[in-house]
């Protein structure tokens, strides 16, 4: 046991446990009902701010800590006396009643949210605990990526380089990487009766944050904090921020068409307006939460990619928008 980092301690003993399962009435692939419980997993910016979503949209939320300081910081703003949300447990590595709760968590799941910002995918192990043989959610909403091919090519593996590291320049083997986990993800699903998944494409993740401090947020639209961006930072110009100023529109594509930025790659990697082969975080997540209140999202795929706008997307514009690619 001592070989396993706390993380893998707690994810571990979750497997080995069996909680008390609430009866379901009946074997279904709906979506996710008011107030059901939600299982967030992943890692990084757009992986907090999923489950900062999910709990705002009303949904019993869960995450495993293993920063508990940092993600405090990231998810609610001091500056804005933010208030923590009480549908979102952040759950801690090192306590037994943590293991306890996290085992709760996996069994009685309605919905589970997979969403990495870097690059990776849930290992078999991770997703044979968070997808049990029995019990557990039935509906996933995973985050992959675009994996078409069309506007990539050396123009944007060069920008990745030089000038951006978390472009993505779907590289053969990435790609690769993101298909045999989405074929693994529905194997699975398809081996559980009544389970159904939404995969929900992105490119490029940017911004995240409240933009402004000045600018007030909608609270049916959460943010990061403003830590966001000392994070992310690297420029003397914060893009990012900028970005969250000016790209909040909603804009959807069906399937895997999203292209990507092609011989503009350098020009985009940092932009801070709408450009091709971009996703924002703040409409990759309420894209991810949106498609599990909805029963025609399950079995489908869409991407996310990015609209010129100063105000975010209403309730109607989002339902437009899904009604146009479900």
């Amino acid at each position: 046991m001592a070989r396993h980092t706390r993380y893998a301690l707690l994810i571990a003993a979750a497997a080995a446990l069996q909680a008390p399962q609430r009866r379901r009435t009946a074997v279904t692939m709906a979506a996710v009902p008011p107030g059901g419980r939600v299982l967030a997993v992943g890692n990084g910016p757009v992986f907090l701010l999923a489950a900062k979503t999910a709990a705002k949209m009303g949904y019993k939320t869960t995450i495993v800590s293993a920063r508990e300081e940092l993600f405090t910081q990231l998810l609610w703003s001091e500056a804005r006396e933010e208030p923590r949300d009480p549908n979102l447990t952040v759950l801690g590595v090192t306590r037994d009643e943590d293991v306890e709760a996290f085992n709760d968590a996996v069994a009685n799941a309605d919905g589970l949210i997979i969403a990495f910002d870097a690059e990776q995918t849930l290992t078999d192990t991770l997703l044979d605990v968070v997808l049990p043989a029995t019990g557990g959610a039935k509906r996933v909403a995973c985050l992959s990526k675009h994996l078409n091919g069309k506007g990539y090519g050396p123009f944007v593996a060069a920008s990745k380089t030089a000038a951006n590291k978390e472009v993505w320049a779907a590289s053969d083997k990435q790609v690769q990487m993101y298909r045999d986990f989405e074929n693994k993800l529905k194997s699975k699903l398809a081996s559980r009766e009544g389970s159904g998944l939404t995969i929900v494409r992105c490119g490029t993740l940017k911004g995240g944050g409240p933009a402004s401090p000045d600018d007030p947020i909608p609270d049916d639209v959460p943010t990061l904090s403003e830590k966001l961006y000392d994070d992310l930072a690297k420029d003397i110009v914060n893009w990012q921020l900028l970005f969250d100023c000016d790209t909040r529109g909603v804009a959807l594509t069906p399937g895997d068409s999203a292209e990507g930025p092609g011989l503009r790659a350098v020009f985009t990697a940092c932009a801070s307006d709408a450009s091709p082969g971009d996703s924002g975080r703040v409409q990759v997540c309420q894209a991810l939460v949106r498609s599990l209140a909805r029963d025609d999202a399950e079995g489908k795929e869409f991407g996310v990619t990015t609209a010129a706008a100063e105000k975010h997307s209403s309730d109607a514009e989002w339902a437009a928008a899904l009604d146009s690619v479900l």
